[in-house]
């Protein structure tokens, strides 16, 4: 049985003009347990509102899950109960936000915040919720962590808050963690010990990973898969390595030529001509074709579904193969 699948869904804001804001818009994938999908696009695309979703936390209002289905371990997510969706949340699954410093909250200490979840989800004391909090901190590589353990978050570097918050969702031994730019704002080599503890503690533990992010380097550190977002949509998803090697989406095509390379020579970075169709009113076919040089008169009439192109590889464009 699949540890998650998500089916069409759809999530959609009403705007103050009254318009309906279409910010994800029919996705669907699966995910295994053990393995790690890697979710891409540029800012605004509907990752993060994807995983807003899944956990239940689109602001209502103006969010609302206009359609579809999220199933974790066979249980409908969008039929339960507010009360058993907190009870999933936090222990079967978690989530690390994408700044540390507005998660952890500035009153009290990194220890309690991380016991707090264990209290909520395991009938343990408090002396053992403590110690289960020092083994967490260990565990994610923050040295002298009994001391730590009454540290102020505002007392700690930016990696440490992560490491903190990765403490914190994976106290309970989740099924799912999903990381939110889990490595946003931090330097190359707090970068690089983040990925590495979490390909870690993924190995150790068999937890399921949806890794969300802008950052096509670090999804090929860590993913197994990969799905890119364009406009609220999934448009193309592979194994990472097939991905990167043959790229089937225009759109795939153009951030892979963006990415910067120590081996090329002196210039311009290639960009992706255009803008990103607003979400009240995409284009009636695919929404990528104003922006596409590969674009024929069908792109622009009819919407192309995610077929699959080759073994394991989906794309969503009326001209794949490229």
């Amino acid at each position: 049985m699949r540890l998650l699948e998500v089916s069409g869904l759809k999530t959609y804001f009403d705007t103050d003009g009254g318009a309906e804001l279409r910010a994800v818009d029919g996705v669907s994938f699966e995910l295994d347990a053990g393995r790690t999908l890697g979710i891409v696009g540029e800012s605004g695309c509907g990752k993060s509102v994807t995983a807003l979703s899944i956990m239940g936390l689109v602001p209502r209002p103006p969010g609302r899950i206009a359609g579809g289905e999220i199933r974790f371990e066979g249980e409908d997510l969008l039929a339960l109960a507010p009360a058993r969706m907190r009870a999933l949340r936090g222990d079967r699954m978690a989530m690390i936000f994408q700044e540390p410093m507005s998660s952890l909250n500035p009153a009290f200490t990194i220890g309690e915040q991380i016991r707090e979840a264990l209290l909520n989800h395991r009938k343990i004391s408090g002396e053992e919720a403590k110690k289960r909090v020092i083994e967490m901190l260990e565990q994610v590589r923050i040295p002298s962590a009994a001391s730590r353990y009454y540290d102020y978050p505002h007392r700690l570097s930016g990696g440490m808050r992560q490491r903190v918050m990765i403490a914190m969702a994976l106290a309970c031994r989740p099924k799912l963690l999903i990381c939110d730019e889990p490595t946003t704002a931090l330097d190359v080599t707090i970068q690089a010990q983040i990925l590495e503890l979490m390909r870690t503690l993924r190995e150790e533990t068999g937890t399921a990973i949806i890794l969300i992010t802008h950052d096509l380097g670090v999804v090929a550190e860590l993913a197994d898969e990969v799905a890119v977002m364009y406009a609220g949509r999934i448009v193309e998803r592979a194994p990472v390595a097939q991905l990167y090697a043959e790229p089937q989406h225009p759109y795939t095509i153009g951030l892979l030529g963006a990415i910067p390379r120590l081996d090329a020579a002196r210039g311009r970075l290639t960009a992706i001509e255009g803008q990103v169709p607003a979400g009240v009113a995409p284009p009636p076919g695919c929404r990528f074709e104003p922006r596409c040089p590969f674009a024929v008169a069908r792109c622009a009439a009819e919407d192309p579904l995610l077929s699959t192109i080759v073994l394991q590889h989906q794309a969503a464009c009326w001209r794949a193969p490229l």
